[in-house]
């Protein structure tokens, strides 16, 4: 945060909310790939093993739209507090969406 605004800068904003895009996009990746075995092959086949290109993607994911966000400055106009939330809702969303999906299916 700014010390003298009490805003978070466009770096810390737009990477807090670049994470909470690229965690449900890797729970989203993590359902698919085991829904329909193609892709799984598909990404097995560019890196060796299907986790290996997961981790890419979401690397990939974040660190890109994260630096996207940064430039655009499009999350820092988000009340730091709401981001929070955000980020917190995401990993929550994501955590109960591949419980239920490990455990039923």
């Amino acid at each position: 945060m700014s010390p003298a605004s009490g805003k978070l800068t466009a770096a810390t904003s737009g990477f807090a909310l670049s994470a909470a895009v690229t965690v449900l996009f890797n729970t989203a990746l993590a359902w698919a790939k085991d829904a329909y075995p193609p892709v799984n092959g598909f990404m097995q086949s560019l890196t060796g093993h299907h986790w290996t290109t997961h981790g890419a993607a979401d690397l990939v994911l974040f660190a890109g739209l994260g630096f996207i966000l940064t430039r655009t400055r499009a999350a820092q106009r988000i009340d730091p507090n709401r981001l929070i939330e955000v980020l917190i809702g995401a990993v929550a969303i994501a955590a109960l969406g591949l419980a239920v999906w490990f455990a039923f299916v």
